[in-house]
This record gives structure tokens, C-alpha cells and sequence, in this order.
């Protein structure tokens, strides 16, 4: 009996232990890091047996093949796996999380999102890799709520980027970025496949620690860097082409003949076109676009083990322009390393060299084209030219062929540090960074005549030099500590030192060979030489410090102070001081709310800051003097002496933000629905003019602070994931936001008149209770139909008001009633500032599949025609005025054909809504199983279409028009919007 009972017992364990001989193997990763998730616990379900994976999220674990297999981590959706006799099996886990742990770039740190007490937002930088865009910058428009971003399909053009509303006339308006640390003026240079996230700090407790510098908002960026385990290789690539929008309809050369006909015979003279001897029909935008390519391939290698990392990128770009002889190209090298000396000590770099080259064609040609006549060929019989005799529009193909406008850069920027620990909470950082650059520029026009107002006599070639170098040395020590377990503390204090050299060195001769070999200034004529030369030369000094506090993780206080210095500011007022404090109530940590079991988050929180702006010139404090003869006396005989340049505010000083912020974050039914709502109100005080000065001084105005500006509004987000099993989950986000600006106080309460059209007519004005910047025109009143309209509009003493009009023109309101027509009968019609501007983007994934479509659109703003409006005489017209007035078609809307220069009025302001697609994206990536044989980790193919719908009220060739405060939203000379189809890979090795 007992061996009979020793072999049952040996029997059943050699069935144990069969059924426990099957191995199997895989890979952990999730779908933002498919390197792989190191710690992952894997588990056979009802067991206590398990294993853990690597630091590469590798696996081995004994099982057998009717098993299940249970994956788990923290942050991460439990998934269970039936073995089923597979080998391997990899597992892709999905976020369970709202983002409260994840990790925000502050100023001079990091902090997690529940703690954070003022407004912040952000994108990873996944959700840019499928953007055509050079910029990081154009590919997050409509992505956040507050940051409002006018794109240009320019090659190398940057976006005009305003955080809750523009807060100057005259200090420059676009946000500081600060990118690995290492603050700078332009991210152009940055490879977007090297970003790993983008965080703005939007009010003034977030982006006070940038002081004198964060004014206008602070843009964040931190790019890729190496990560433990083995070398890990990223291969992309992405082709496409772009292809205009918008083509604005124009008339044909009959419809263009009748107008002109029509608008001599109302002149009295003679009719200058006999239609049966026209010949051509251009089209002349056709004629100067074309449908052009873009690539970009970017290549990278990151890994590392416990003692240092590495991170390597190597990209090239090239943007064609749909306009001819148009187009950029850009290389790019990234280096980030960090070394750990020891438990206590650690060492890095982040370095980055690109270099760019473009071609400049004028964008003027695009304004030429829209006014050349149609009846004007490209080229005549003899292959010349065409060219018009009754206009003085150029041919703007000519002047495409005829530039040879050239320019090329190369820029470093990195930094390196070293971090000691040498206590367990206290770490001191210091970091010397650099952002250097060098251009050239050459421009060679060739002896040419298409007609005798487009021609050049002589050869010329002006070229230039430009450097740039910004040296910036950091020193930060931080501090943590908990006390009772209730109390938090995190303290952060540090100094900033920055010195930034410019200068420049242009000239030009005249008579250069036209072999380019010879493009140098020393083959010209020394008689026509030209030169200049220029600089600048300005530094910084700051002290920082900021508290953070949170008791028993409700209660959150975040508190900061900077002491800048300028030497851009006049002496006496050179040092200024920048506080900051915020307050966050977690209301969801509370007793009483935790039987509100729907409820994931909620935050109350409240900041108040102060900000300063010292974007101005240096110098424009200091009065230069120059040698000047006068005559004085008698005999009338030159004396010599000394006068100014300009006269010159000594008292100069920065301008000056506060801003109050009061803002709401919620997340409910376990973290699937989040979002963030926001109001805040920003007054620019001691904000930049152009002051006008009494003539006797013998200058016209002076660079002063004197103006008040008010940014007033709110921000919604709300975020939608829904994870539905391991296959499926999708996203839905929604943002708006609403701005109202105005300005509050100008000295002496005298408005400032801009936006020139060139042809003796103003569109914009700047006045105290108004948007800076908006148009201000007379407003038309219908349309003249007869000459007794005309006789009958007078004022009280029977003086007609239009004694020049005609029938079919438009009738202009005298708007203040006193029976002329002059500058006080213009009225306001708002501005290009948006009320409203709001995004919308939804994402699934399902399987190997993934697909995304992004949507923008402002509403309540306007745009200026400025193509329409500007009008000399005998140039084409757009289709529509085939319903022009006429005795036999009384129109009320369109006047009647003339070739005299419009008056600035509301028929030329029309509405600046719009909503786009700015991105529509399917994707598939290959299985594994596929990959597995050819040693691959990961291959993604993708179809982007960029801009590729449009909807707009306006009539023009595109509705976003980056520029300036006082001149936005007229459209002369812009670049049309650009659709972009690209194919593109992703391979991970």
C-alpha cells in the first residue's frame, strides 16, 4: 500500500510538472512608450506565482497552455491574457489615468498636476508627429484653450502666437520659450520628432518666475532624452505635396474689358479696350503657383544604462512653397546626454545645431496677380513679357524670374549642467546655456526691362551678415520636506545671469557680372557702394525663489518672488519686482465628498501676478547727439554745433502686467471625463507709445509709457477618454475660449491711426474704450441710384454732402451729423481679434489602427480686402463684379465700375470667421508577430491630410494673417493657406 500510494504521488507530480513546462516570453510597453514598461507584474491568474519585467519590459515566465496570464501596473489598466499555447505573447497596456500624477515643466522645475495652483496647460509630443508644419508651434493650434495661433504656409515662417489677448503696442507681443531650459526667441530650429512635450503657462502665478520676460506667456518646451536599457533606434519619414485652398474667383478679360469700358465712358473718356482684339486670358495665379513637394526624415538613437544616457537625433526637412522660386530647407542635429559621476553628483548636456537655406520669392506677386490685368500675357509672340500700359501693376512672373534672393543660417543652442545632491532633499543645479547664430542673405537683380515701371538699368547685388549670441549661467537649489505627514514643502530660490551680443553688416553695389560666381560686392562698381552697420549689446540679472506648500494634499499654496534687472530699462528704473501667489482647494479630498463615488477630482484655485515686459530696443533711453552747422546771426553765417537724434523718455521703464486668475479642474466616472475651467482678467499698465511731442522740439513723437491695456476673459476645455476593451478606446476634446480687449488709457486720450494701404487711405485705429488695431472706415449706406439721390443728400444749409458722387456710388453716412464728410464720420468695425476662437479633435484606436481629425475656428473678428481696396486704377477685378450697378441693374450692394482709389469703408471689412480641418490622420501599424521576424519593434504607416477644408466668410485668399498688434488682419501681400497630403513611416528597431 504505501508504494502504491509513492507512485500516485509521483504520477500526479509529473503532471504538475508537465503542464508547468511551457515557457513563455514577451514585451510590456503601452502606446506613448513602446520601448517598453520596466516593473510590469505578470501573474498566472489564480496564483501566487508571478514575475516582473525588465528594464526593457521584457518577460520569461513558466506557465502551461491553458493558462491566463494577468498584466498589472500602476497608472495602467489591468489586462488578462489567455496563453492558449502562445509564445510570444506582447501586450500593449492602456492609461487608466487622468494626468493628476503626471508630471507639468514649470519655470526652473517640475510639479505634478494635482499640485499645480495656476493655469497650465500642454501637448505630448505624439500628438505632433503627424503635422506638416515646420514649427512645433503651428502644429498645437486648436489643441488648447487661451493660446490663439495665426499659421502661414510660408516656408520657414513662424505663427504669430497670443496668449489671452495681445497686452502691447510696442514691446513685442509673442511669447518667451524656454526649451530645455535655455531661453530663446524662436523654435523654428527644433525638430518636432525630438519634442517630448510642450507646456504654456498662461497666467501670471505660473510664468512670474520668468519676471521682466513672461509678460506675454511662457511656452515650455523639453525635448527627448535617453533612457535606460538597451539602444533603441527610431526611423521616420514622411513625403507630401501642398496645393492652394481658396482661389479667389477673378474676372475673365471680356468682364474685365466691360468694367474698364464702363468706368472710362463715366470719366468722359474714351473707351480703352476693343474686346474683338483682346487676345489672352490669364490666369495669373495660376501662372505664379504652383502644386509643390515637402519631405522630412528624421532619424534617432536613444539608450543607457545606470551610469548615463544618451539621446541622438539627426533630421532634414525641405518645404517647397506654392509659390514659384519659393521654398526652405533645414538640417538638424540633437545631442543630449547625462551622466551620473555618482549617488550625489550628475552631469549633462542638451546641445542642438541646425542649419537652414531659403529661397525668398516676393510675396508681393501674389497681390500683383490678383490686380494684373487678364488681357496682359505671360509671354508675347516674341517671347518677351507682357506688360500693361494702362496700369502699374508689374508682371509678377517677371518678377519672380528676375529674384535671385537668398539666405542661410546656422544656429547652436544647448547647454550643459551639473546637479549635486548633497543631502537626501536638497539638490543644487547649475546650468550654462547658449543660443548663438549666423546668417547671410544675398539678393542679385539682373539688368532687365519689362516695361518702363518695371524695369533696372543696372546689375545690383546687396548682401548681409547678421550674429546673434545669447550667453545665460543658472544656478537653482531646491529643498523638499515633510513634517506630520500633513505638511509639504517644496522651496526653490536661484540666480539668472544673461548677456546677449547682435550685430549686423550689409552693402551693396551696383553693375555685378550676372554669372553668380561673381556675386561678390568687390565685382561691382565702387562708385554705387553702399554699407551699413549695426548692433546691440544688453544683459539681465535675476534673483528667483518660489513656495510650495499643500497640507494633507487639499490645501495648496504656491507663492513666488523675482528681482530683475535690465539694462534695456532706463537707470533709475532698471530693477523691478515681480511676486506671485496662487491658492488650490482639492474640494474632492474632502470627508464629505467621498461618498460621491462619480466624482474623480475637483480643484478650486485662485492666482494673482505680476509680470513685466522689457522687449524694446536697448537704448531707447539714451540720447545720441550729432555734429550740425546752424546759421545764426546777421550774416546769416554757419555756426558750427551739436543737435539730437530724437528726443528721447529718460524715465523709461518696462511695461508692467497684473493678472487674476480664478480657475476650476474636474475629473469624474473614474477619470474618463476631465476638464478645466477658467476666467481671468490681465491690465497692461505703463504699456509703450509712440507719444506725439509739441513740434517745436522738432520731433514728431517719443517712445514713452503711457498706455493701459485690458485682456479680459474665459477658457473651457473638456476631455472625453473612453478606453472600451483592449482593442478599442477613443478621445474626444473640446476647447473655447472668449478674449475681450480694449484699450483702457492712452496719453492725453489721442488715438493711433495705422494700417497704410499705399494709396492714401488708412484702415486702423487705436483709441481709448477700443480694440488696439481696429478698423475704423466710413460706413457706406446703400448705393446712389440716380442723381437726384445725389442732389437730395445735404446738410442744413442745402450744401450737398457727396458733391463729387456719382449714381452707383456709395452713399457714406454722415455719422455725427454736422453735414461734411470727414475723419469724425468713421466709425469702428471691430477688429481682427477674435471674440471667440475654439478647437475640437477626436481619436480612435481600434486594433492596428488609429485615426485622428482636428478642427480650429475663431468667430466675431474681421478682415480687412486690402487687395480689393487697394486700387489706383485699371487693374482686373474679382468675378462677382459682374453684378456690378448699372443703369440696367440697380444694385444696392455693388457700386458702380471706376478707377478712382476707393475711400477706406465697410464694404472692404468683412467677417474673419472661420473653421478648418487642421489635421485628419489614419494610421496602421503592423503586428508585431509580422515584425518579430525581421527584428523590428514597431512600424507605423500613416496618410495625413493637412488643411484640407476650409470654411470662411471672408472672400480673400486665406483668413489667417500673422503680423503686428496695430496692422493685423488686412490682407496685402499674404500667403495664401496651403492643403498638405502626406505619406509617412514610423520604425522602431
Amino acid at each position: 500500500m504505501k508504494r502504491f500510494f509513492l507512485i500516485l504521488l509521483a504520477t500526479l507530480l509529473c503532471n504538475v510538472l508537465w503542464a508547468q513546462d511551457f515557457t513563455v516570453t514577451g514585451k510590456v510597453s503601452s502606446r506613448e512608450d513602446i520601448a517598453g514598461i520596466p516593473g510590469v507584474s505578470v501573474t498566472i491568474k489564480g496564483t501566487t506565482h508571478g514575475t516582473t519585467t525588465d528594464i526593457n519590459g521584457n518577460y520569461s515566465i513558466n506557465t502551461n497552455p491553458a493558462s491566463i496570464l494577468v498584466f498589472s501596473f500602476v497608472g495602467m489598466t489591468t489586462q488578462e491574457v489567455a496563453v492558449n499555447n502562445q509564445n510570444p505573447i506582447n501586450v500593449t497596456l492602456l492609461s487608466s489615468t487622468t494626468g493628476l500624477d503626471e508630471v507639468v515643466v514649470v519655470g526652473y522645475g517640475v510639479q505634478t498636476k494635482s499640485d499645480i495652483t495656476g493655469s497650465i496647460v500642454g501637448v505630448k509630443g505624439d500628438q505632433l508627429k503627424n503635422s506638416s508644419s515646420l514649427s512645433p508651434m503651428q502644429s498645437i493650434q486648436g489643441k488648447l484653450a487661451g493660446v490663439q495661433i495665426v499659421n502661414s504656409s510660408a516656408p520657414g515662417s513662424a505663427p504669430t502666437i497670443r496668449i489671452r489677448g495681445a497686452g502691447t503696442m510696442k514691446g513685442g507681443a509673442d511669447p518667451l520659450y524656454v526649451v530645455d531650459g535655455i531661453i530663446t526667441g524662436d523654435v523654428r530650429n527644433i525638430n518636432q520628432a525630438d519634442i517630448v512635450s510642450v507646456d504654456i503657462l498662461k497666467d501670471a502665478s505660473s510664468a512670474s518666475i520668468y519676471g521682466v520676460r513672461g509678460a506675454n506667456g511662457v511656452i515650455i518646451i523639453t525635448t527627448k532624452s535617453g533612457t535606460k536599457g538597451k539602444m533603441e533606434v527610431n526611423l521616420s519619414s514622411k513625403v507630401g505635396v501642398h496645393s492652394i485652398i481658396n482661389d479667389v474667383k477673378m474676372a475673365n478679360s471680356k468682364l474685365f474689358a466691360d468694367y474698364s469700358n464702363e468706368a472710362a465712358a463715366y470719366d468722359n473718356q474714351e473707351a480703352p479696350y476693343d474686346l474683338s482684339k483682346i487676345k489672352y486670358n490669364t490666369d495669373w495665379m495660376d501662372a505664379i503657383t504652383r502644386q509643390s513637394f515637402t519631405q522630412e526624415h528624421n532619424l534617432s538613437i536613444n539608450g543607457g544604462s545606470d551610469k548615463n544616457t544618451y539621446f541622438f537625433s539627426l533630421g532634414y526637412m525641405e518645404d517647397q512653397g506654392i509659390l514659384k522660386n519659393n521654398d526652405y530647407s533645414r538640417l538638424s542635429i540633437r545631442l543630449n546626454n547625462t551622466y551620473k559621476l555618482s549617488d550625489k553628483v550628475k552631469v549633462g548636456n542638451n546641445l542642438s545645431l541646425s542649419r537652414y537655406k531659403s529661397n525668398n520669392a516676393p510675396y508681393s506677386a501674389f497681390t500683383d496677380a490678383y490686380r494684373q490685368s487678364p488681357t496682359v500675357p505671360v509671354h508675347d509672340e516674341d517671347g518677351k513679357y507682357g506688360f500693361s500700359i494702362r496700369n502699374n501693376v508689374g508682371n509678377p512672373v517677371a518678377s519672380l524670374d528676375y529674384t535671385n534672393s537668398e539666405a542661410w543660417g546656422t544656429r547652436i543652442q544647448g547647454s550643459v549642467f551639473a546637479e549635486l545632491k548633497p543631502l537626501k532633499r536638497l539638490t543644487f543645479k547649475t546650468t550654462i546655456s547658449v543660443d548663438a547664430s549666423y546668417s547671410k542673405d544675398r539678393s542679385y537683380t539682373p539688368v532687365y526691362e519689362v516695361s518702363s515701371n518695371q524695369k533696372s538699368e543696372n546689375s545690383s547685388l546687396s548682401t548681409g551678415r547678421g550674429e546673434y549670441a545669447t550667453w545665460i549661467w543658472d544656478n537653482i537649489l531646491s529643498y523638499s520636506f515633510k513634517f506630520n505627514e500633513k505638511h509639504d514643502f517644496k522651496l526653490m530660490a536661484g540666480t539668472t545671469a544673461e548677456k546677449t551680443e547682435t550685430s549686423w553688416l550689409g552693402g551693396s553695389r551696383q553693375n555685378i557680372p550676372e554669372q553668380s560666381q561673381y556675386w561678390y560686392l568687390d565685382a561691382g562698381d565702387i562708385k554705387t557702394a553702399t554699407n551699413g552697420n549695426g548692433g546691440d549689446i544688453f544683459s539681465r540679472n535675476s534673483y528667483l525663489g518660489r513656495l510650495n506648500y499643500a497640507f494633507d494634499n487639499k490645501y495648496l499654496l504656491t507663492a513666488t518672488l523675482r528681482r530683475d534687472g535690465s539694462s534695456k530699462i532706463s537707470p533709475d528704473e532698471r530693477w523691478g519686482t515681480f511676486p506671485s501667489v496662487g491658492l488650490g482647494w482639492r474640494i474632492s479630498e474632502e470627508s464629505f465628498m467621498q461618498d460621491i463615488q462619480w466624482l474623480d477630482n475637483l480643484k478650486l484655485r485662485t492666482s494673482w501676478g505680476k509680470l513685466g515686459n522689457d522687449n524694446i530696443p536697448s537704448g531707447a533711453f539714451i540720447v545720441n547727439m550729432y555734429n550740425a552747422d546752424y546759421v545764426f546771426g546777421d550774416t546769416q553765417t554757419y555756426t558750427a554745433g551739436r543737435n539730437v537724434d530724437s528726443i528721447k523718455d529718460l524715465g523709461l521703464k518696462w511695461e508692467v502686467t497684473s493678472e487674476y486668475d480664478l480657475g476650476l479642474e474636474f475629473s469624474f466616472l473614474n477619470n474618463k471625463i476631465t476638464g478645466e475651467i477658467d476666467y481671468y482678467n490681465k491690465l497692461t499698465t505703463d504699456a509703450l507709445i509712440d507719444a506725439p511731442i509739441d513740434v517745436i522740439f522738432g520731433k514728431g513723437a517719443i517712445l514713452t509709457n503711457k498706455a493701459d491695456i485690458r485682456n479680459q476673459g474665459f477658457e473651457i476645455a473638456v476631455n472625453w477618454r473612453e478606453e472600451i476593451n483592449s482593442d478599442l478606446n477613443f478621445t474626444v476634446g473640446v476647447n473655447l475660449t472668449h478674449n475681450k480687449n480694449s484699450l483702457e488709457n492712452i496719453a492725453g486720450g489721442l488715438p493711433i491711426t495705422s494700417g497704410d494701404l499705399g494709396n492714401g487711405q488708412v484702415t486702423t485705429r487705436t483709441e481709448e474704450g477700443e480694440e488696439l488695431g481696429s478698423f475704423w472706415v466710413y460706413k457706406t449706406d446703400g448705393i446712389f441710384q440716380s442723381q437726384a439721390e445725389i442732389d437730395a443728400y445735404t446738410n442744413e444749409n442745402g450744401e450737398k454732402i457727396q458733391a463729387d458722387a456719382k449714381p452707383g456710388d456709395f452713399r457714406l453716412k454722415d455719422t455725427n451729423g454736422d453735414g461734411q464728410l470727414n475723419d469724425e464720420d468713421r466709425e469702428y468695425m471691430g477688429s481682427y481679434q477674435p471674440k471667440f476662437y475654439y478647437g475640437f479633435n477626436a481619436g480612435v484606436n481600434y486594433k492596428n489602427f488609429d485615426f485622428q481629425i482636428d478642427f480650429y475656428g475663431n468667430a466675431g473678428n474681421k478682415i480687412y480686402n486690402g487687395k480689393k481696396a487697394q486700387r489706383w486704377g485699371n487693374e482686373n477685378i474679382e468675378a462677382s463684379l459682374a453684378g456690378r450697378w448699372t443703369v440696367n441693374n440697380p444694385s444696392n450692394t455693388i457700386p458702380r465700375a471706376s478707377n478712382n482709389v476707393p475711400v477706406a469703408s465697410s464694404y472692404y471689412v468683412e467677417s474673419g470667421s472661420y473653421l478648418k480641418i487642421n489635421n485628419i490622420t489614419l494610421g496602421y501599424s503592423l503586428p508585431r508577430t509580422w515584425l518579430n521576424t525581421v527584428g523590428l519593434e514597431k512600424v507605423r504607416c500613416y496618410m495625413t491630410a493637412v488643411n484640407p477644408v476650409i470654411w470662411q466668410d471672408y472672400s480673400g485668399y486665406t483668413p489667417e494673417l500673422p503680423g503686428g498688434t496695430l496692422n493685423s488682419g488686412i490682407e496685402l501681400n499674404a500667403y495664401p493657406t496651403a492643403a498638405t497630403y502626406l505619406l509617412g513611416v514610423n520604425i522602431t528597431f
